[in-house]
């Protein structure tokens, strides 16, 4: 169950939690929602064909928690990455609170070195913190977006817009069509260089497989808080919880991931 959902979150992330347009930033009054969305779009596909993330360097901390049906913590792994080139390489581990030896934590480094190596077959990969090519505007086509307002995130002024499914039969071609086409919620768009500054997304209702008999998705909740390093953006913390039932297997996970100390390599002359 729960890689079956956690599929599509790699999607769901980005329109989320990335860049959206390159264009001269203009008045609130200027701009409508539509506007806003499509230069959201465009700052999207440029950042991702630029990859300027890759010249830093910087350390993630990760915890997932599987949890019981009272919400007591069965299970929790917690997990220490060091990114570079856009990649993560995992120094640490620990399962209910006890360090895994060296050799495991190796073996479990190596097979994510093989999830990355199918990026390039079309897959998304576990360690690869640059979502871009999945922000298009068939994806954004989706939702109907309106302007809600002005906040200052991190003291950079922002758009506020909220976002819901533009109808209930949008077109599903996979099974994460599903998902993505009933979530709703808000993104706060930098004014300046129109990058998601924070999100908050969550599911409308339940989602079924083959009308609840293989499965049902019954609770997702995302939120994302970015920030922006000289004038390239990075996650900066989020918060993910699902909880649904595969067959009569039932799973609710929670999941947090805190990333910091971002540097440039130094260039000695």
């Amino acid at each position: 169950m729960q890689n079956h959902w956690l599929k599509p979150i790699a999607v769901l992330l980005y329109l989320c939690a990335c860049g959206m347009a390159m264009a001269a930033p203009r008045t609130a009054s200027d701009l409508t929602a539509e506007q806003i969305v499509q230069r959201v779009v465009l700052r999207a596909q440029l950042a991702h064909t630029l990859n300027r993330q890759t010249n830093y360097s910087y350390q993630k901390t990760s915890t997932v928690e599987e949890l019981d049906g009272k919400g007591k913590v069965k299970n929790r792994k917690e997990k220490v990455l060091q990114f570079e080139s856009g990649n993560g390489t995992l120094k640490e581990l620990k399962i209910n609170g006890e360090a895994v030896p060296e050799r495991e934590l190796r073996k479990q480094d190596t097979q994510a070195t093989a999830d990355r190596q199918q990026v390039s077959k079309g897959h998304a990969s576990r360690r690869d913190d640059n979502w871009g090519k999945y922000l298009t505007r068939d994806l954004t086509g989706r939702f109907a977006f309106e302007l809600v307002g002005q906040e200052n995130v991190a003291g950079r002024p922002a758009y506020v817009l909220s976002f819901e499914p533009k109808s209930d039969k949008l077109p599903v071609k996979q099974v994460t069509d599903r998902l993505i086409n009933r979530l709703a919620g808000k993104v706060w768009i930098d004014k300046g260089e129109f990058e998601v500054a924070k999100a908050e997304v969550g599911l409308l209702d339940e989602v079924t497989m083959w009308g609840g008999v293989l499965g049902a998705l019954k609770k997702f909740i995302f939120d994302v808080e970015r920030t922006r390093v000289d004038d390239v953006w990075f996650n900066r913390v989020s918060n993910f919880e699902m909880e649904g039932r595969k067959l009569l297997d039932s799973t609710r996970i929670r999941m947090r991931s805190e990333s910091g100390n971002f540097r440039k390599p130094v260039v000695l002359k």
